[in-house]
């Protein structure tokens, strides 16, 4: 960034010089250090001379503080404080009326009216103008920097616009990029595609259980950690592998290869990183994030991953009972020796790259950090260069990705990790020369199928293993052991409903009839579970009143599984714990097609309970 071409910034301090606020000049004496912003509840909202953003209620201007927001030797200069005594000709004074101070700064903030900062107010890291979607505002904590900005005549400049932190007009609009500890700018000059190749064949030198799809995904992680909050959707990565599979000297790199511009840590919970990252939007490392050490921190991060994502909005609150408003647009990249338990909502969004143990006595890698932070810097201002093609070369890859049968998430997620590899590997976005003069012997669509091929094994593993909430609920309920009779083992619901459908022969000695497994009906029963048949009853409310089911292929094609609602007891115990504790295990199978319901279902005694019926079909599937 040293050796772009840099224009003016506005005097910030210098504001408010001769505005008037509320029909009267403001009462700081101008050029003010403190630039008043408005008031938010009960508290003031202003710039102060570090051009820091400070909310604080107005009996919390003491003098320390208001020497500190301002500086002593104006305050002194504007409200001096007169010993008694005092007449002309003495000293100058050396101290500041407190008070006029104090309500100097609150009637400003008065003036201005209301300051709610959400919205307007953006930590370190990339940000898109909401103006300008292509342009981008990178935030390194003493200084704004503008790229990909169009000129007078709608051309987008390869020049980087700076700015110092504080208040910045964007598109006539005012937002607030408020200073804070300084980050490593971007090299001045962008790395060649060259040396992004030699980083992705860095990662090549680890064992992957994936070997032409998970370097490459790994290499587009790092990209999008360079300006993951201007993206639109950040995709996530874990690496879980084998004690010596060197997760923790990829992570080494991987750090070096971001600086500054990563958080970091082996052991963090989810209030932690949201408290440390406040409005900033940089990568989130997590080495040795073991599920089993802790499942609740883990399922916590997890959540916030998820909403990082999209970069939804967090509200949570607050000891002094106020509500705190956090945007999560931080990618996150974990390793572990083994991953957490992933929900489907989770697998798209999480790009699994198994690592494999090292070979015996592999050849010493030389870590190389000081080399890797100098490229890693060559690398960010690569990235930001190419912004302006992002979204064309993502629409290749998303295209691609839908054209193999994946959609949705599965696009974004690996659309975008694909995409900001091809931003490092390339010098022209994939389609180039289809619709302008652009010689390149780059190998254009060719690289994008080529991609999308490798990670195919990938995906389909992810979208097998991605089960819905439907799925996760019907294993959970055929899976649960239920004890059997006099001694026996324990066995699953499942087993238990295939007896239930099963004609049992009895011996004709014994004197009993032939029939289903009375015994294994009488036991789903007491865990509010029956199998039963509607048959058309014109003469009731529901039009059909509730019978025990059939056996053989007409039950299972037919008929139903009751599920009590949590009033049962029985039921209770299936769904302890777990995400489906409550009615929850209602919610998901209310989307199986065909349920049915509710319906009142005698399972024991002559009270009914309310149930859903659930067909038994969509309970029974393939192998393979």
């Amino acid at each position: 960034m040293a050796g772009a071409s840099a224009q003016a910034a506005p005097d910030l301090a210098r504001a408010n010089e001769g505005a008037e606020q509320d029909g009267r000049p403001p009462r700081l004496p101008q050029p003010s250090r403190v630039v008043p912003l408005g008031v938010y509840g009960k508290q003031l909202v202003f710039l102060d001379r570090l051009q820091q953003i400070v909310m604080e209620p107005p009996r919390g201007c003491s003098k320390g503080e208001l020497a500190l927001w301002f500086g002593d030797d104006y305050l002194i200069e504007y409200f001096p404080s007169y010993p008694k005594g005092w007449k002309p000709g003495d000293d100058d004074p050396e101290d500041f009326h407190q008070g006029k101070a104090q309500m100097a700064l609150i009637d400003d903030c008065r003036a201005k009216g209301i300051f709610k900062p959400e919205g307007k107010v953006f930590g370190r890291g990339a940000h898109r103008p909401r103006h300008d979607e292509e342009a981008m505002v990178l935030h390194i904590g003493n200084r704004v920097l503008l790229a990909n900005m169009p000129d007078a005549r709608g051309r987008r400049s390869a020049d980087i616009v700076q700015h110092p932190a504080g208040m910045v007009r964007i598109g006539g609009k005012e937002t607030f990029y408020p200073a804070d500890d300084g980050l490593p700018p971007p090299a001045d000059k962008p790395a060649t595609a060259a040396e992004a190749a030699e980083v992705r064949a860095l990662f090549e030198k680890w064992s992957w259980a994936e070997p032409a799809a998970a370097p490459l995904l790994l290499f587009g992680w790092l990209g999008q950690a360079f300006i993951c909050g201007w993206l639109e959707w950040r995709a996530h990565a874990w690496l879980p592998g084998p004690t010596a599979s060197g997760k923790s000297s990829l992570q080494k790199i991987i750090r070096a290869l971001l600086g500054e511009w990563v958080l970091s840590t082996a052991d963090a919970s989810e209030a932690a990183i949201r408290q440390i990252l406040r409005n900033d939007t940089l990568p989130v490392s997590i080495d040795e994030a073991e599920p089993h050490d802790n499942p609740e921190r883990v399922q916590a991060v997890m959540n916030l991953m998820k909403k990082a994502s999209s970069g939804d909005r967090i509200l949570r609150g607050g000891a002094d009972h106020k509500g705190t408003e956090f945007t999560a647009q931080s990618c996150f990249l974990l390793s572990s020796v083994m991953h957490a338990t992933l929900r489907g909502e989770d697998r798209n969004r999480i790009a699994l790259l198994d690592m494999k143990k090292l070979p015996d006595n592999p050849e010493p890698l030389e870590l190389e950090l000081a080399k890797w932070r100098s490229t890693g810097r060559r690398l960010h201002r690569r990235m930001i260069g190419g912004i302006g093609r992002f979204d064309r070369t993502l629409g290749c890859y998303k295209r691609a990705i839908g054209a193999q049968g994946y959609e949705g998430r599965w696009q974004d997620t690996y659309g975008t990790l694909l995409a900001c590899a091809d931003l490092l590997l390339y010098d022209y976005a994939p389609d180039a020369g289809f619709d302008e003069a652009v010689e390149t012997d780059e190998p254009g669509m060719r690289r994008v199928h080529e991609a999308v091929m490798a990670i195919l094994p990938m995906m389909a593993k992810g979208r097998v293993e991605a089960r819905t909430d439907t799925e996760r609920v019907s294993r959970v309920l055929l899976s649960h052991a239920l004890p059997g009779a006099h001694g026996s083992p324990p066995e699953p619901v499942g087993t238990w409903i295939e007896r239930a459908l099963t004609w049992v022969e009895l011996d004709a000695s014994t004197g009993g009839d032939s029939g289903p497994d009375f015994k294994a009906r009488a036991k789903l029963k007491t865990y509010g579970l029956r199998v039963v048949q509607l048959v058309d009853d014109a003469e009731r409310a529901t039009g059909y009143r509730i019978e025990d089911a059939r056996t053989g292929d007409d039950g299972w094609k037919h008929d139903f599984l009751a599920v009590a609602y949590p009033t049962n007891k029985g039921i209770n115990e299936i769904f302890a714990r777990g995400d489906w504790m409550g009615d929850g295990y209602l919610q998901s199978l209310r989307k199986l097609d065909g349920t049915k319901g509710p319906f009142k279902v005698r399972f024991g005694g002559r009270q009914p309970d309310n149930a859903l019926l659930v067909p038994l079909a969509a309970l029974s599937g393939d192998e393979g």
